[in-house]
């Protein structure tokens, strides 16, 4: 019985190395492969920074761009605006004018009609003998 103890022992000693063993190069394995992986993080971040750097010039070149539409886009308003404002002083213009000049004209006009008609009418009785 002692010496199956001993050959249990002995297996279990011999299983024991060979997990460990098997531990240790899986260890290494992963090791190498976190050494590759910060490896390339390493990489991705120094290739990161000029991009992000890259980007914030974007943005603020954007940022000042939209600030120039806002801009050009206020000037176009106030353009519109006066534009607005001009033509409704024209027909404004229009109708005080209008006010102004259409009631002399119609007196004028029937003045005129009136002395057409007198003096066709005098014409007339002078043609009738």
């Amino acid at each position: 019985m002692e010496s199956f103890l001993q050959v249990v022992q002995m297996i279990a000693l011999v299983s024991a190395s060979a997990l460990c063993i098997y531990l240790i190069v899986t260890l290494v394995k992963l090791n190498d492969l976190l050494s590759m992986l910060h490896k390339d993080l390493s990489e991705i971040t120094k290739n990161a920074k000029p991009v992000f750097e890259n980007l914030q010039v974007v943005t603020e070149k954007m940022r000042s761009i939209t600030t120039k539409i806002d801009e050009q886009a206020q000037i176009f308003k106030g353009s519109i605006e006066s534009f607005k404002m001009l033509a409704d002083n024209v027909l404004e213009f229009e109708r005080r004018i209008e006010q102004r000049v259409e009631e002399p004209i119609i007196r004028v006009t029937a003045i005129l009609g009136g002395l057409v008609d007198r003096v066709t009418s005098i014409f007339r009785r002078q043609q009738t003998p």
